[in-house]
């Protein structure tokens, strides 16, 4: 209930028989004086006019205590003279105002946008009705009736509703939220391509730290250190990896790595530690051996042998698993982050992503870094050995520099198949639009956003038209990515052209 002066109270029905004084509040400030008030659609909004020429909407937020207040959430100042009558649409967030000038003005809340603002009578209008499918107007002063058609198709979309925190109905705070569709009529559309843009940025970022050590540091042995006959037979071998099919790999990853990770998340971890830490004991322990036995392996036939350590250091690890997570995280390690350090544990998450799409993106850098380190000519390698550098002094310092421009553009290339990747984020990330960097939640990004909800889109639609945005929207990033790689190549290239 309100009065002219707008003070409202807002009352807890829900025991009708007896309703409950939840907040007295006033609409208004200074002098002023309530001219209309209207529910917006869905019943949740209230639209309060004013003698200012100001629309506002409130909406029942819970406060400290955990009850339900009204709050003014956004304004409309776009009159100078009172507001006397409100019409909102009957199934979107948006509604008609008018003034007491003759001017109408068509206004959407979710999108915070004024879209129209015209003069349409020399007097006050009375009266305002918007038709149901908010395609016409009724409007009525002290004379006339005046009837207009409007040709307002997507009200929803705007720069503050795609790129900025918008304040959702019910929600406690302004957020970045994509949720294009409901089961309600009642239903306000939440476009934000912030989170969207977020998750292509987060499993690419994941992806990456799994690729780049691996394929830089792969190539640079295969092209300085390995064997030729052994090069001929790993570099083949990891190129014909980019011949596997995405839907393959993310197929695997969703059913088979995904919970396999989730039973051994101890042993991933431990990985990370005993792995180098085994490879460096056993590269000391063969460099004690005696002469006789090393030399008994030919030169750049090394890494053969640490096929055996891996495997087992490996096995060794997932063995070790379930000891560590009795031992440390009381047989139950994602719940024990849930429930010690506040980290949810989502079964398809960044972890998974960064290991499936890294595993796709490594050929492609290893192919085009190995081909970059095994151009550098051959002059520059035997010069530096001539004057009595060692190979790692001579890679460090003249090989690599030399190569840098081919590495880099290697890792940007792979860097742009991962932000463009969608069948393995599409099977293997749960596909959450949200807004967190853990490693152990999943994301939603552009490329599987498209995938998923284009065959259900309506054609035309608001939402089927923001599709199209996200695809012109990872296109730029794909752009961008390959852009500053080339320019930091051919820079990087003339500055190291003279060695």
């Amino acid at each position: 209930m309100a009065n002219a002066n707008g003070e409202l109270s807002f009352y807890d029905i829900s025991d009708k028989a007896d309703p409950t004084l939840v907040q007295h509040l006033f609409l208004l400030t200074g002098h002023n004086t309530l001219e209309s008030l209207k529910l917006l659609a869905g019943d949740i909004s209230l639209l309060a006019g004013d003698a200012q020429g100001n629309v506002t909407q409130w909406f029942p937020v819970k406060d400290a205590e955990g009850r339900r207040v009204l709050r003014r959430i956004r304004g409309f100042s776009d009159f100078s003279q009172p507001v006397t009558a409100i019409a909102p649409e009957h199934t979107r967030k948006g509604f008609l105002a008018v003034d007491k000038s003759g001017r109408i003005g068509l206004f959407h809340t979710t999108a915070e946008s004024t879209l129209l603002v015209e003069r349409v009578s020399d007097s006050a209008i009375l009266k305002a009705a918007i038709a149901p499918r908010a395609n016409a107007m009724l409007l009525q002063d002290a004379q006339h009736l005046y009837f207009y058609t409007i040709n307002n198709e997507h009200p929803e979309v705007s720069m503050k509703a795609l790129w900025g925190k918008v304040w959702y109905e019910s929600y406690p705070k302004p957020d970045y939220i994509w949720q294009s569709s409901s089961a309600s009529n009642d239903f306000e559309p939440k476009l934000s391509l912030i989170p969207l843009s977020f998750g292509t940025v987060k499993a690419a970022f994941y992806a990456m730290l799994f690729a780049i050590p691996l394929a830089v540091m792969g190539a640079i042995f295969t092209a300085q250190f390995m064997s030729p006959s052994m090069r001929k037979v790993v570099k083949p071998s990891i190129e014909i990896m980019e011949a596997l099919p995405t839907v393959i790999l993310g197929f695997l990853a969703g059913l088979w790595l995904a919970p396999f990770m989730e039973a051994n998340l101890p042993g991933i971890f431990s990985i990370m530690i005993i792995m180098p830490l085994g490879l460096l004991l056993f590269a000391y322990l063969w460099q004690e051996l005696p002469d006789r036995v090393r030399h008994s392996v030919p030169d750049g036939w090394e890494a053969a042998l640490l096929i055996p350590v891996v495997i087992g250091l490996g096995y060794f690890c997932f063995v070790l698993s379930p000891v560590l997570e009795d031992s440390f995280f009381a047989g139950d390690m994602p719940g024990w982050l849930r429930n010690e350090l506040g980290v949810n544990y989502d079964q398809r998450n960044s972890l998974v992503v960064g290991l499936a799409m890294g595993f796709a993106v490594i050929p492609t850098i290893f192919s085009i870094a190995e081909d970059a380190i095994f151009a550098v000519p051959k002059h520059l390698v035997q010069g530096s050995l001539a004057l009595g550098a060692t190979p790692w002094q001579t890679l460090v310092r003249v090989v690599l520099l030399t190569a840098s421009p081919g590495i880099f553009s290697a890792i940007m290339i792979g860097m742009g198949r991962a932000v463009g990747e969608t069948m393995i984020v599409l099977m293997a990330t749960g596909n959450t639009p949200i807004m967190d960097f853990s490693v152990f939640e999943g994301m939603r990004t552009l490329s599987a956003n498209i995938a998923v909800e284009m065959p259900e889109s309506e054609v035309d639609s608001t939402h089927y038209r923001v599709l199209f945005l996200a695809a012109v929207v990872l296109f730029t990033f794909t752009f961008i990515f390959n852009t500053v790689a080339e320019v930091v190549r051919q820079r990087l290239r003339q500055r190291y052209s003279n060695l």
